[in-house]
């Protein structure tokens, strides 16, 4: 959870200096290239189930980093942080409606106060402001797809190789990038004259935001009671948010302030009482 809340921060950081599509390339490329290192020189053979990892690849990092990134370019670390952390909440409502899950009167309490906590933090979203309202859909498509990402990990992955499925969910990620970094017509005509601290940020942001979670959560997750990793959760805008203060990428307001508040404080009321109905990440 502490590698996902700094990850935020430099891929908002890398954005000051990079496409949308450049940094998705970036990103998702580095952290790929560090599992395959690392890969390499275990030297085995890999099993990877190749339909899971696609569907996986495609859910997140794919569609996740795009609308996150989509996001940081029209919002701050601050917004994006509390609006993505709403993907505990779509978890819960996905759960319920395709799984039949249970959603007990504390979790629905829990989702309608961490919503709130939401509108709260974006109502001070001004057209023209360093957040805009399209920027705050394209983080609430990233919690989503999260959220996809999540069931669909909970249902079929437990019995996967944990470093193999992140090599393979990381490399269809990697060519999502490539499709759309040449859909959307980009290339990297001045790299050159791109300062080393942006380039070093959209290193750490596949290090902290790719490599290094996945293969994390994956293998804490089978090891780890699910109340751990779902209270583990909270630790993401309060890093990301701190951390991007330090990195210079501005503070919270004090109403977004207290809606992250609502938004932490609702996610700890919600999984300390559904542990056992609702795996997160």
């Amino acid at each position: 959870m502490i590698s996902w809340g700094l990850g935020n921060p430099f891929a908002d950081m890398a954005l000051d200096a990079f496409a949308v599509s450049q940094l998705l390339v970036l990103e998702i490329g580095f952290g790929f290239l560090i599992v395959a290192i690392f890969l390499a020189w275990r030297r085995r053979k890999l099993k990877i189930n190749w339909k899971l990892a696609a569907a996986l690849g495609l859910l997140e990092p794919g569609f996740t980093y795009l609308f996150g990134n989509i996001g940081y370019s029209r919002g701050t670390v601050s917004t994006g942080l509390i609006v993505m952390a709403s993907e505990v909440f779509f978890v819960a409502i996905i759960g319920a409606v395709f799984l039949k899950e249970f959603i007990s009167p504390r979790m629905i309490f829990s989702i309608i106060l961490g919503f709130g906590g939401v509108v709260v933090a974006v109502s001070e979203v001004r057209s023209g402001g360093e957040d805009s309202w399209f920027g705050v859909f394209a983080f609430t498509l990233a919690a989503i797809f999260a959220s996809l990402y999540v069931v669909v990990a909970r249902i079929y992955a437990a019995r996967d190789n944990v470093v193999d499925l992140v090599f393979g969910q990381l490399f269809v990620g990697t060519i999502f990038a490539f499709i759309i970094f040449v859909l959307s017509g980009s290339n990297f005509p001045e790299s050159n004259s791109i300062e080393m601290k942006y380039w070093l940020a959209a290193f750490c942001s596949g290090l902290f935001g790719a490599a290094l979670p996945f293969i994390l959560f994956n293998y804490a997750s089978s090891l780890v009671a699910t109340k751990y990793s779902a209270l583990a959760l909270n630790a993401i805008p309060i890093v990301g948010i701190g951390f991007g203060g330090l990195l210079g990428r501005g503070l919270p307001t004090p109403i977004q302030a207290l809606g992250g508040l609502i938004v932490v404080l609702s996610l700890y009321v919600g999984t300390r009482g559904d542990e056992k109905h609702v795996t997160l990440k």
